[in-house]
């Protein structure tokens, strides 16, 4: 059974929302939300998230979501699956006071394109996987 979709409310309510990726009890990694107006292809006004993955060892992955949020809902479920890694993790989201300290280290800085590039040149040198 998929998670229920998001709200609008509950999507912009995440901006700047940081999260810890916890796999057999460790922080494996965070990620970092960032949601921006969109308009869809009738011209009216949503939201599109920006997740940043920053994984302990260093390496960065960035999705993109969009309605109906179905990351964000399995989020807000507290569980993300990402099926390349084969791991299913558990998601704690980090207090609202804590916030500003990590999203200075891994929250979303730079465009888009520099996020890619690197998670792309992180690939070709086969770090990441």
């Amino acid at each position: 059974m998929s998670a229920p979709e998001p709200t609008e409310s509950q999507v912009t309510a995440l901006d700047g929302a940081v999260g810890e990726l916890i796999h057999r009890d460790r922080v494996a990694g965070w990620l970092a939300i960032q949601v921006q107006p969109l308009r869809d292809r009738f011209l009216l006004q949503n939201s599109s998230c920006w997740i940043l993955i920053t994984w302990a060892d260093g390496t960065v992955e960035l999705e993109e979501d969009y309605a109906p949020f179905s990351l964000i809902a399995e989020m807000l479920g507290g569980v993300v699956c990402y099926e390349d890694r084969g791991i299913a993790y558990r998601l704690r989201w980090v207090a609202e006071d804590q916030r500003p300290r990590l999203w200075e280290r891994y929250g979303i800085h730079e465009s888009v394109g520099h996020y890619l590039a690197l998670a792309a040149r992180q690939r070709r040198l086969g770090r990441g996987s």
